[in-house]
């Protein structure tokens, strides 16, 4: 990259993870094109409407968009025009919910003919270990001379135009230099970055998502076994909570994502039904979503 503000492109632009930091890099300069599939969602995003909530983010877009440092294309010629190609696809599995290696670089497939020598392309998605390596391959063996980074998205959906400034940056690749350009380029939105090299930054990514989700089954666990007894949950977790700092971690009891609680408006605490000696839990659909995960 040079000291003019950075090309980027960001392919699967108008979704969760690819928006906010397309409009976050915007803000703070860079010249962003948001590539989606969806003619639908490009034609919302270039309107100035966010397809989904995320506080903060009207703002920037509005600016980003009279300042003409945003807009979206379902053309994937775009990214001949980048410095940097940002990838950012759903966490990759296949109808069984197995892990699908190969998802990302067929993502890339239609922008492999138009990507250049001298590029950065950074790898965003929650990956199967070694698709960093596998997309390095595609592209070596494409005949193309293009640095690869993988740094995975850290954000929580409704966090995103604050995480996106906050948080550190993991950034991983295979030399010295490709860290450096990965690392000026998140310079852009955050102080601080973390070096990984790319299979331990993969792994990083995974064990993050897990641990979540390990705390939130434990707390749904928790919920169940105080509703067993006739017990409020809310009230013993307040209890053992309050100024404790080694239980300041535990998560609210609810969906194992805030984005499922966003997408289906669900209420929480849950209704139950009760099977046997177990409580099964269920959204009611009645009221707001409460969520605290």
């Amino acid at each position: 990259m040079t000291s003019c503000p950075p090309r980027v492109v960001v392919v699967g632009g108008c979704g969760h993870v690819g928006l906010p930091l397309g409009i976050a890099l915007a803000s703070r300069g860079a010249d962003v094109v948001l590539h989606d599939l969806s003619v639908s969602a490009a034609e919302l995003v270039a309107s100035g409407t966010l397809p989904f909530e995320e506080p903060g983010a009207q703002p920037l877009l509005d600016e980003a968009l009279a300042a003409a440092r945003l807009r979206t294309s379902t053309d994937p010629s775009v990214v001949a025009d980048a410095d940097v190609v940002v990838v950012v696809i759903g966490t990759p599995v296949d109808e069984h919910l197995n892990p699908d290696p190969a998802s990302l670089p067929r993502a890339l497939a239609a922008c492999v003919p138009h990507l250049r020598d001298g590029q950065l392309v950074v790898l965003r998605s929650t990956v199967y270990p070694g698709v960093t390596a596998l997309v390095e391959a595609v592209l070596h063996d494409a005949g193309l001379q293009v640095d690869v980074a993988f740094c995975p998205e850290r954000i929580a959906e409704g966090r995103a135009m604050t995480e996106l400034f906050s948080l550190p940056q993991i950034v991983s690749a295979r030399s010295e230099r490709v860290l450096a350009r990965a690392e000026q380029l998140f310079a852009l939105l955050t102080e601080q970055t973390v070096r990984l090299a790319p299979e331990e930054a993969e792994l990083a990514k995974l064990f993050t998502n897990a641990w979540r989700y390990l705390k939130f089954a434990a707390v749904n666990q928790f919920y169940m076994i105080a509703d067993s007894k006739g017990l409020d949950f809310a009230r013993i977790q307040e209890a053992l909570t309050r100024d404790y700092p080694r239980a300041a971690d535990m998560p609210g009891s609810g969906y194992a994502a805030a984005r499922a609680c966003s997408r289906t408006r669900c209420s929480w605490p849950p209704s139950t039904t009760t099977t046997s000696s177990s409580a099964t839990l269920r959204c009611s659909s009645t009221r707001a979503c409460r969520c605290t995960c």
